[in-house]
């Protein structure tokens, strides 16, 4: 069992005297019932606790459905959250210096004078060429490690 909500499940349908599994106590009644209980407050007092990560969810999940064209039933958004969620974090700081890097080449690009159509057809000798790549050195993974550690305990500290 994966969450709290199928184990909860479970040992409520076999407490069910409708399906006979389990003669229930009024102990056991009074037990489970505390249980479930104790979960929604739990659950509700984690959404106030964790405001911060539940407004950047909401906004993202928001971007993603707009991306995909998706509805709250579809099931894209919510996979591409759970991959994020699932990715190591070190994982994620190369991918953003990574992000950093291209978005950096792409500004030199444009500030070069070149029109959008010739800057997607150059190839890397072309870009070395000019010299775009040399200055675009990008974000070290300890810069962006510290620099974002920073900027997320300010939110924290702060929101």
């Amino acid at each position: 069992m994966n969450t709290i909500k199928k184990a909860i499940d479970h040992f409520i349908f076999k407490l069910d005297p409708r399906n006979n599994i389990w003669k229930a106590s009024e102990a056991d009644v009074k037990a489970i019932k505390q249980i479930v209980e104790f979960t929604e407050k739990k659950h509700a007092q984690q959404f106030v606790d964790q405001q911060l990560f539940a407004k950047l969810y909401i906004k993202y999940y928001g971007e993603l459905i707009k991306y995909y064209k998706a509805s709250v039933f579809d099931k894209e958004p919510q996979k591409e959250i759970n991959r994020i969620l699932d990715t190591p974090i070190e994982q994620l700081i190369q991918e953003f210096c990574k992000t950093v890097k291209e978005v950096e080449q792409g500004i030199k690009l444009d500030a070069s004078g070149l029109d959008y159509i010739k800057q997607l057809n150059m190839t890397d000798e072309e870009r070395a060429a000019i010299q775009l790549d040399a200055k675009a050195e990008g974000i070290t993974e300890a810069e962006a490690t510290t620099n974002l550690t920073a900027m997320i305990n300010f939110a924290l500290n702060n929101y």
